[in-house]
């Protein structure tokens, strides 16, 4: 049965892949993020699967660790040393499944890992938070934890989004349920109007800001009003409000993302991809390695959009062409 006593740990599972010596992957399993949470790494290298590492909250010097974990996982190489850290809600694990740091903030609906900011070196963590009592949403430094600015207390924040939709602000903008009435920019800044969606991401048109994806329809921000791009007939999104694809990403490899929904009688998915031509040129994005295990922990739990482990948007610089290669 499932209960608060137990942390809902029956049926609150979360699975990733990540690159945890910088070469091969591993598969990534993890239970419970209520209260007690385990995290476990496992090989399956010459037809033998092993396990690499375990982490469980209930071990000796670990408890405060408890209750930090999201309805979602990120997978991200936060210090940049080419091995891959767990982002698991208000917390992170190193390559070697040890507590690398804890913001102490708990649990939380949505979250976003990214280069949010590209002023600053790394990666950001956006991330909307469920105790009343906590900021309703907040970034911090991917790496270290440190919180770089937070919206005040807000209640239950259900959904929470960050990224560039917008040129007119630089870097990525921040917006949830109840954590202020308009955009934030990446010092938490209310620089616009607040999106009519807060579910959903994809790059679907000719230029690099990203459009709102929710349902069964994909928008373009705008600041009087968001415009309709796509509206898929026959089609339907999944997780109830959460509106989610069944997957979105960089799948036909031009950078722009395709969208994966089931049909209206569930008997095929269909593929829906853009028709706009652009002249811009950026390796698959299949390529870069936090996007690529983004897609596979993307439809585990609370579905996330992926985000690639540098800045796609407004003013972006060129990406460094990525070193991945098959065996």
């Amino acid at each position: 049965m499932v209960t608060a006593a137990n942390g809902n740990r029956v049926d609150r599972f979360l699975a990733g892949t990540a690159y945890l010596d910088g070469r091969r992957p591993s598969l990534i399993m993890a239970r419970g993020y209520y209260t007690r949470t385990v995290v476990a790494a496992w090989d399956f290298r010459d037809g033998a699967l092993t396990q690499r590492w375990k982490f469980d909250s209930a071990a000796s010097g670990n408890s405060a660790y408890a209750g930090q974990g999201n309805h979602q996982l990120s997978v991200a190489d936060v210090d940049r040393d080419g091995r891959d850290e767990i982002v698991y809600g208000a917390m992170a694990l190193d390559e070697g499944g040890r507590g690398l740091w804890n913001t102490g903030l708990g649990h939380g609906d949505a979250m976003h890992v990214g280069d949010l900011d590209p002023s600053r070196t790394g990666l950001e963590v956006f991330k909307v938070d469920e105790d009343a009592s906590k900021p309703s949403s907040w970034m911090a430094d991917a790496r270290t934890g440190q919180i770089l600015w937070q919206t005040a207390a807000g209640g239950d924040n259900g959904r929470g989004v960050s990224a560039d939709i917008w040129s007119g602000s630089a870097g990525a903008e921040s917006w949830s349920a109840s954590g202020g009435d308009g955009i934030l920019n990446t010092r938490g800044q209310n620089v616009g109007r607040k999106p009519s969606s807060m579910n959903f991401l994809t790059w679907w048109d000719a230029d690099p800001v990203r459009e709102l994806l929710d349902g069964t329809h994909i928008d373009k921000y705008g600041t009087g009003a968001d415009n309709r791009l796509l509206t898929a007939s026959g089609v339907h999104s999944n997780n109830g409000t959460k509106s989610t694809p069944a997957l979105s990403g960089d799948l036909l490899g031009d950078w722009r993302e395709e969208v994966v929904w089931a049909t209206a009688d569930n008997t095929a998915l269909r593929v829906y991809s853009t028709t706009a031509v652009t002249d811009r040129r950026i390796f698959t994005l299949m390529h870069d390695v936090q996007y690529r295990t983004a897609i596979a922990w993307q439809n585990t739990a609370y579905n996330q959009p992926p985000h690639p482990s540098f800045f796609i948007g407004s003013g972006m610089a060129a990406p460094a062409r990525p070193n991945v290669y098959t065996r």
